[in-house]
């Protein structure tokens, strides 16, 4: 079967993904790649990352980063001056572009005034707050290790330091969660002058603590209607406070959109780095291995790589596009792939036309009911 290069020619910019897979505890519903009680190898994985970026780049030098993320785990977790290492190892190997974004996640027990300050003198442009939820006991429920006052300090701290861009994740349909609940953590963040909200819906993971709690019969989850009733009160809400949906679970005030994360919703290229990290470059699919001490070990241990198929190329362009609120540029999937998309998908999208879970607008095919996003995007597959 044909592969996608010799389909799609792919520019020279590149997106930065550094995984920090440390936590002060884990959290129940989180299947991440992270490790709690791990703080004796934070030092070695540094080193093991950085040989990792600064060997790795060679491969890259004539690509152009545009944008950083450093995810996790929990990053802010590291100890002072952690993040600046990590980036001086990027500067010094990488060429950034002039417009360059950094972001960095935190979360608001470990986002301390310090190391705020770590990432505003790096030139860090948007930091990433995991707050999930206002109400104690949902937080003890997910086994999040700050209160409420955490948060505040940390949000605090960060319009003091002349932070800008500040996103804040929530999750809805927690076991127990009410909508009373959503709609005073919704209350509480607006008041905060945030640009940014990412509301996912939990997703319940096998092997996680959460899980088997919900399984045993231990805990219950909110039942479909009331998961819908939190969403469309949280789309609402925002809108009127003049954030848009640009994406299912994303929401920003205009011009703050998380450019990070448009790269992957576009298919554009990224490079994985540190454990478990994901790459897509040239048309080519790669994760990094998993097991910590092994990194560690051979941080450049070789990856075999899985380049992509024009159909899997295709499936992979409609999934991601159709979760944008912008939806698929049916112009552009045709060129990209010198394709006919109206025929080669008739059957789905006569199905979906007709029950009217899809709309056609200025050539864009856009998903008109989000609460079953999943099940439109399978008629694809």
């Amino acid at each position: 079967m044909s592969k996608i290069n010799a389909v799609k020619e792919y520019d020279n910019k590149l997106a930065l993904y550094i995984h920090i897979p440390f936590c002060v505890s884990k959290c129940s519903y989180c299947n991440f790649c992270s490790f709690a009680n791990k703080e004796n190898f934070f030092k070695d994985y540094l080193k093991a990352l950085c040989l990792e970026i600064t060997e790795r780049a060679k491969e890259y030098k004539s690509m152009q980063i545009t944008t950083i993320y450093i995810g996790g785990g929990t990053p802010s977790f590291l100890p002072l001056g952690s993040i600046t290492k990590i980036l001086d190892c990027i500067k010094q190997d990488f060429v950034l572009d002039k417009n360059l974004s950094v972001t960095v996640e935190g979360n608001p027990n470990s986002l301390t005034y310090d190391k705020l300050l770590e990432l505003k003198n790096n030139n860090v442009d948007r930091i990433s707050v995991g707050l999930q939820s206002t109400k104690p006991e949902l937080l003890k429920i997910l086994n999040r290790s700050h209160s409420l006052k955490d948060f505040d300090n940390c949000i605090n701290n960060a319009h003091k330091l002349g932070f800008k861009n500040i996103n804040v994740d929530l999750i809805i349909g927690i076991p127990t969660q009410t909508l009373d609940d959503v709609k005073q953590t919704i209350k509480y963040v607006l008041e905060k002058n945030v640009q940014h909200i990412s509301a996912y819906g939990l997703i319940l993971e096998k092997g996680t603590s959460l899980f088997k709690k919900v399984k045993s019969g231990g805990l219950e989850l909110p039942d479909d209607d009331l998961c819908n009733e939190m969403y469309d009160f949280v789309n609402n809400e925002l809108k009127k406070n003049g954030f848009h949906r640009y994406e299912i679970s994303n929401f920003s005030k205009p011009g703050f959109e998380s450019n990070h994360n448009l790269n992957y919703w576009h298919r554009g290229q990224y490079l994985g780095f540190g454990l478990d990290a994901y790459s897509f470059v040239g048309g080519a699919h790669w994760q990094n291995p998993n097991n910590l001490e092994n990194y560690i070990h051979n941080p450049l241990k070789k990856i075999k790589k899985e380049v992509e198929t024009i159909r899997t190329a295709k499936l992979e362009t409609i999934m991601l596009a159709l979760r944008l609120d912008e939806g698929l540029d049916i112009t552009k999937f045709n060129r990209e792939f010198n394709a006919d998309f109206f025929e080669e998908y008739k059957d789905a999208l006569n199905n979906l036309l007709k029950e009217k879970l899809v709309v056609i607008k200025n050539n864009h095919l856009i998903i008109t009911n989000q609460h079953i996003s999943n099940s439109i995007i399978a008629e694809f597959a």
